[in-house]
């Protein structure tokens, strides 16, 4: 099993390429970037830093052509971070103009059943066009929404107290600004999480204000660790068959009458990407939430000129 990562120096796709080895799920990890001395830096790291941990193998990536035998690939390609980035909006016009060449030589070169994992922003955006221009089977495309559930358990467990690792709530709908927070199923153990509103507030402004604390830092930079960990978890459970149930950016909301976009849905992930989309059950008022989201992400399709 071998990973190929687009944009292998990017502070993304290195740390997700970093976090993948130490999970050792994976024969080959292969690394391309336009900044190919820093690609090339941390093959030479990330070599030495798996040995003692495991068997994967690190090499460079010059050209697409090395993604031929690769069985998943990353694309964390973006444009550099701003702080004058307030929305996902922007993130379109910024990024849209760098996924048509890179269609076109995944579509040369690399195995038509070959899983693509995308984590520029705006993702659901981007999983759906990437599966337009390629052609392939959309239960092969997958996006970054898991960190919105990981943030929302986060600010679940600091309103409540608490533990994160006995919290089950899921985030859907758009990654960012957009994401419905399923609140009224979420679980503690095996037993329904009811917040009391003012729990629910706290968590909610938690969450609401993230973004503009991070942009606030002025970094330059986006998130690295919470997404590297997210989608190496993605990555573990395709290449080991694992059925691991987890929001994902997926074309295959069009089970849900949305054929016109991608959007964060619970999937369960395994060998060639999704096996199964988890519907989730909607009261009347979630539904027309999602039918408003579905309509954005399909506007910026549209704006996109797709």
């Amino acid at each position: 099993m071998k990973l190929g990562v687009i944009g292998g120096a990017g502070r993304l796709g290195a740390t997700t390429a970093f976090c993948v080895g130490l999970r050792d799920c994976v024969d080959e990890i292969k690394l391309m970037d336009v900044k190919e001395n820093f690609a090339a830096a941390n093959v030479m790291d990330m070599s030495q830093a798996f040995l003692p941990v495991g068997r994967t193998k690190v090499s460079l990536a010059r050209d697409y052509s090395a993604f031929s035998d690769c069985d998943i690939i990353l694309s964390a390609a973006a444009k550099p971070f701003s702080k004058d980035i307030k929305d996902r909006a922007q993130e379109l016009q910024m990024n849209v103009e760098i996924i048509r060449p890179i269609c076109e030589q995944l579509k040369k070169y690399c195995k038509p059943t070959t899983v693509v994992i995308i984590s520029a922003n705006p993702v659901d955006v981007f999983v759906y066009i990437y599966q337009k221009l390629l052609g392939w089977d959309k239960k092969q495309f997958l996006g970054l929404a898991g960190n919105d559930t990981i943030r929302l358990k986060w600010a679940v467990a600091m309103a409540t107290g608490k533990e994160y690792s006995n919290i089950g709530a899921a985030c859907i709908g758009e990654h960012g600004g957009g994401a419905i927070r399923l609140y009224e199923s979420m679980t503690y153990g095996e037993v329904p999480l009811k917040l009391t509103e003012e729990q629910q507030a706290q968590a909610e402004k938690e969450c609401a204000d993230w973004f503009g604390h991070w942009t606030d830092l002025e970094t330059g930079t986006t998130t690295g660790y919470t997404s590297g960990v997210t989608m190496s978890m993605m990555i573990e459970s395709i290449a080991k068959d694992g059925d691991l149930i987890i929001p994902c950016s997926t074309p295959l909301c069009d089970q849900m009458g949305y054929d016109s976009c991608a959007m964060g849905l619970p999937v369960k992930l395994g060998k060639g990407g999704v096996k199964e989309v988890i519907i989730p059950a909607l009261t009347p008022e979630r539904k027309e939430e999602l039918n408003k989201v579905a309509d954005k992400i399909s506007e910026m399709i549209a704006q996109a000129g797709y």
